[in-house]
C-alpha cells in the first residue's frame, strides 16, 4: 500500500494564512532539491565563465540541444553554454542593444527577446525590443544573425495585425516567448493575435477576427486573449499550442490542426492547487513548458512563490509553495520561489528542470533536481 501511493500523487494539502490558498505538494516533494546552477548575482553587468561565475542581470529564455549544450538570451546578448556549464558569448554585444544583422560579432539585439530552436540547426530570436522575428545560424564557417520578419523601424499596428512576408509584416508587443515545429515555422502571441512565421519569413495572423477578450470557448479564427505584460506558450504531446492567458487567469489550448481554441486549466485566481478546472493563481499564469520525460506540465503564476506541475487533470506544487521562506536552496518544498518562471527541461537523464526567480534568485538560475538521480555525475 505505500509503494502504491509512493507512484502516484499524493495530496499533501498546506492551508496557507492568505485567505483561499491551498498548496498540494507532489507525491515525491520530498525526494527534489533547489541549487543555483549559474550566476554569480554580480551586479556589475554581463558576463562570461564558468556557471557560478557568469553575470547577467535580466531574466531570460533558455534552450538546450540533444546533447546537452544550451543557449541562454538575456540582457541584449546570447550565450553559448557547454555541457560542461560554460557560459560563452554567441551573439550580441554587452550593453549595446539595437537591431543590426550581420555577423555576430557586430549584430546587436534587443535588451528583451526570447529563443528557440528552429529545427534546422539554427535559433529563432523573438527579439521583443525591436519587434521583430530574427534568426542565429551559422554560415560560410561562423554564425550569423539575420532578421526573418518584421522591421523595427516601421511604427506599430494600430488595430489589426499587418501580414506579409520579411520586413512587409509589422508587429506591435511580442508578449509570449517564440516556439518552433520540427519544420521550422515559428509561433508568438504579438499583443492578444497569435502570429504563424514560415522560415522564408511569411508571416500570417491565425485568429484575425479575434484579439483582445474573455477567454471563450472558439473557433481560432476569432479566439480572443488577454496577454497584457506577458505570457508564456510552448507545444504539448499532440501538436497543440498551450498559451498561459495571463490576465484571463487561465491557461488556454491552441488546437491548430482543428482550428479551435479552448480552456485547459482555470480559470481560477488565488494561489489553489486541485483539479485543473478549479485550481487558481495568486497572480496569473506566467509561463508553460511541457516535460515529455514525466509527461506534465511545469507552469507557474507571474506573482506566485511556487513551481506548478499539471498533469492528468490536476495542478500540484514541485517547489516552493510557501511564501517568506528564508532559504535559497535546499529541500524543493522550503525553496524560496517568486516571480517565477519555468523556461527548460534538459534533454539528458535524468531531464533536470531549469527556472527563474525573484526574491533572492535575481542575477542566477535555478534548478529543480533529485539527488538519487545524479548517481555520481558531475552536474
Amino acid at each position: 500500500m505505500k509503494s502504491h501511493a509512493a507512484a502516484v500523487l499524493v495530496v499533501l494539502c498546506l492551508r496557507l494564512a492568505q485567505a483561499g490558498s491551498v498548496v498540494s505538494y507532489v507525491g515525491d516533494i520530498d525526494q527534489w532539491q533547489v541549487e543555483v546552477f549559474a550566476g554569480s548575482a554580480n551586479p556589475g553587468g554581463i558576463l562570461e565563465g564558468p556557471a557560478l561565475e557568469a553575470g547577467f542581470d535580466h531574466h531570460g529564455s533558455l534552450c538546450f540541444l540533444p546533447s546537452g549544450e544550451a543557449y541562454f538570451a538575456t540582457g541584449g546578448v546570447v550565450f553559448h553554454i557547454s555541457k560542461e556549464g560554460t557560459f560563452r558569448f554567441l551573439a550580441g554585444l554587452p550593453g549595446m542593444y539595437g537591431c543590426q544583422d550581420g555577423p555576430v560579432t557586430r549584430a546587436t539585439l534587443g535588451l528583451q527577446s526570447s529563443i528557440c530552436l528552429d529545427g534546422k540547426g539554427g535559433l529563432y530570436i523573438g527579439d521583443r525590443s525591436n519587434r521583430c522575428i530574427r534568426r542565429l545560424l551559422q554560415k560560410d564557417g561562423g554564425w550569423i544573425v539575420e532578421t526573418v520578419a518584421g522591421d523595427p523601424s516601421k511604427p506599430e499596428w494600430k488595430d489589426k495585425p499587418v501580414d506579409g512576408t520579411g520586413r512587409e509584416a509589422v508587429f506591435k508587443y511580442l508578449h509570449s516567448n517564440v516556439v518552433a515545429d520540427a519544420q521550422g515555422t515559428a509561433f508568438i502571441m504579438d499583443d492578444n493575435f497569435l502570429r504563424r512565421i514560415t522560415p522564408d519569413g511569411k508571416v500570417e495572423t491565425l485568429n484575425p477576427q479575434g484579439g483582445s477578450g474573455k477567454p471563450d470557448d472558439a473557433p481560432l479564427e476569432s479566439a480572443r486573449f488577454s496577454l497584457i505584460m506577458g505570457g508564456g506558450m510552448c507545444f504539448g504531446p499532440e501538436g497543440a499550442l498551450y498559451v498561459a492567458d495571463r490576465w484571463n487567469h487561465c491557461i488556454r489550448k491552441v488546437d491548430l490542426a482543428a482550428r479551435q481554441v479552448t480552456i485547459a486549466v482555470g480559470p481560477g485566481t488565488g494561489y489553489r492547487d486541485g483539479p485543473e478546472k478549479n485550481c487558481g493563481f495568486h497572480d496569473s499564469p506566467g509561463h508553460i513548458v511541457y516535460d515529455p520525460y514525466r509527461k506534465r506540465f511545469n507552469t507557474n503564476g507571474v506573482d506566485d512563490w511556487g513551481l506548478r506541475a499539471w498533469q492528468n487533470g490536476e495542478m500540484r506544487t514541485i517547489a516552493g509553495g510557501v511564501p517568506n521562506s528564508k532559504a535559497l536552496e535546499g529541500p524543493a518544498r522550503e525553496s524560496r520561489i517568486g516571480w517565477c518562471g519555468t523556461f527548460a527541461l534538459d534533454p539528458r537523464p535524468p531531464h533536470e528542470i531549469y527556472f527563474w526567480s525573484g526574491h533572492g534568485w535575481t542575477g542566477r538560475i535555478g534548478r529543480l533536481y533529485r539527488p538519487a538521480e545524479r548517481k555520481g555525475d558531475n552536474r
